[in-house]
């Protein structure tokens, strides 16, 4: 059952000096990682949350879907995970009919890279919000993707 709170908290955010202060499109990876204690990418994670920027680390629908799936065997950790998005932790970017189009350009654009939903998604949003920072763990895509000016999605973490 998800608890009802009257205020956002910051459940999984810490305060950092380095905090990233540019909006941020959260992956699927990052989810899984964060809510899986036993993913190789946990702690690294964990520090990489800690460095968000309050309230502008967004997720969409396709990006959640496809994390609760990845993290099925976990139902506390999935609790935890709609918890965060109900306290607002992490914001969703709305998708409406008309996004389709968006979306299903950039499938037409990296058809030869087996682009999923969630992936088109976030460029498609990136674009659409002019937001250049994507924190996976998915290099081999999202290395690839580009913004409609031809630039490169800022990955984060900086190293992995």
């Amino acid at each position: 059952m998800l608890r009802r709170t009257s205020a956002p908290t910051r459940s999984i955010w810490r305060v950092s000096v380095s905090m990233i202060s540019e909006p941020v499109l959260i992956d699927t990876g990052a989810f899984a990682a964060m809510f899986d204690p036993r993913d190789r990418y946990h702690a690294v994670c964990a520090r990489q949350f800690s460095e968000l920027p309050y309230g502008k680390a967004y997720a969409c629908w396709p990006v959640i879907t496809e994390a609760m799936y990845l993290i099925r065997r976990y139902p506390q950790q999935q609790l935890k995970l709609l918890e965060g998005l109900a306290a607002g932790d992490f914001p969703l970017l709305e998708l409406a009919e008309s996004d389709a189009i968006g979306i299903s350009d950039v499938i037409a654009k990296y058809h030869d890279q087996e682009v999923d939903l969630a992936d088109a998604a976030l460029v498609h949003l990136a674009n659409r919000e002019g937001i250049r920072n994507v924190f996976t763990f998915d290099r081999r895509h999202f290395a690839v993707y580009r913004r409609h000016d031809g630039q490169p999605l800022r990955l984060l973490p900086d190293a992995i």
